[in-house]
């Protein structure tokens, strides 16, 4: 049996906004582990029993609230020209607020090992606002902690700590540039797929709907000559445009669901219809609620496509659909892709993933087969 996988993705180093099947963002959420060695070396040094189990605990409690606050957090793309400062903060609140009592609780008992959280605000700081915002408030940080550092304690390597802290805060600032320039290329590359497919929509419209203009103008010349010398032919000529008439219609129709943007809730209705309809048993888990904002319209798309690919020529009888943020997962048990082509609708959702910075995979034989009707086929979309 054929194995047919394909990916298709942009070159991504190092992406901060992919996420994982369970929905967390395991990139930003490992550094973490950073935060071990200076919870090792405070709980090795003389300090009293209780100062080491507030301190642990300080540790502990910042590393799962940085978690869940960077898992949690808005995306860079939610911003534009209109956005004031008081809407970008507003939702940074409650996770800064949250780092700050953990922060406050190490400071009471590890006093200055506290410093090693600077970073990890920086870094909050600078992925959940635009690029001025987040140098502003890193290199604020940066600059209090080793002013206080320096002014505040003449305890030996409490400066050394505050520099190395800020030392990090300066690799995070330059990744945070990095990741701004990804995010310009890839808004220029949505910008050229809606561009070439504009144009790709002409095209059919003028291929399509020209020629069957055309067609109809000839005919029903043809028929108002016929019309009182030969009514039988006349009336052919007639039936003929109806003919040609309706399947212009349905190619209007079909240039205008390209065109019409879907919503994630009503596409998610619109394909247990569909399935419905076509007697495939759907599983559907996960809601449009749980999906950010920015990925909603593209995993639509996503969706509209496997649902069209699965009832019109999948023959599948069982189908798997699986929604988290940053994913979708869509498995049939039909008869599978083998080495067939792609056509023009994966194609053109291949290039707008890749166009987001995601990876599209279709994998057939399916890796998770639903029964034995068939090999089956998955189709992934990961953000």
């Amino acid at each position: 049996m054929n194995s047919t996988t394909e990916t298709v993705s942009e070159s991504w180093p190092r992406s901060r906004s992919r996420r994982g099947r369970l929905g967390i963002d395991w990139f930003s959420s490992m550094w973490v582990v950073l935060l071990l060695p200076a919870a090792a070396a405070f709980l090795l040094s003389p300090h009293p029993a209780w100062a080491k189990a507030v301190g642990a605990a300080g540790f502990i409690g910042f590393a799962c609230v940085y978690i869940i606050g960077v898992n949690r957090s808005p995306s860079l793309e939610r911003f534009t020209p209109d956005t004031g400062l008081r809407e970008e903060l507003t939702p940074l609140a409650a996770p800064l607020l949250h780092m700050s009592l953990f922060t406050i609780v190490t400071l009471v008992a590890a006093k200055w090992w506290a410093m090693c959280f600077v970073p990890f605000f920086a870094a909050f700081f600078l992925y959940t606002t635009r690029v001025r915002t987040g140098i502003t408030g890193a290199l604020t940080l940066m600059v209090l902690g080793v002013a206080l550092a320096r002014l505040g304690s003449s305890e030996p390597g409490v400066f050394q700590i505050s520099l190395g802290s800020s030392a990090s805060v300066l690799f995070v600032l330059l990744g945070r540039l990095e990741t701004e320039q990804e995010l310009r290329r890839n808004r220029q590359l949505r910008a050229e797929a809606a561009a070439a497919e504009r144009e790709e929509i002409g095209r059919n419209v003028h291929d399509l709907l020209g020629h069957s203009l055309t067609v109809l103008t000839l005919k029903a010349e043809v028929a108002q000559r016929l019309i009182h010398r030969d009514p039988d032919a006349a009336e052919r000529e007639l039936a003929e445009i109806v003919t040609l008439s309706r399947a212009a219609l349905a190619d209007v129709r079909a240039t205008a669901t390209r065109l019409r943007t879907p919503d994630l809730a009503s596409q998610i209705e619109a394909t247990r219809t569909a399935f419905a309809a076509a007697d495939i048993k759907a599983t559907i888990t996960g809601e449009a609620s749980d999906i950010p904002l920015p990925q909603r319209e593209l995993l639509a798309w996503a969706l509209r496509e496997a649902t069209t690919n699965a009832v019109r020529h999948a023959a599948a009888t069982q189908v798997l659909v699986r929604l988290s943020p940053g994913l979708l997962v869509v498995t049939d048990n039909g008869r599978g892709m083998g080495d067939a082509s792609h056509g023009n609708g994966l194609t053109g959702l291949g290039a707008r993933v890749k166009a987001a910075g995601g990876t599209m995979t279709i994998t057939s034989p399916a890796p998770h087969q639903l029964a034995d009707e068939g090999p089956g086929t998955e189709l992934e979309v990961i953000l």
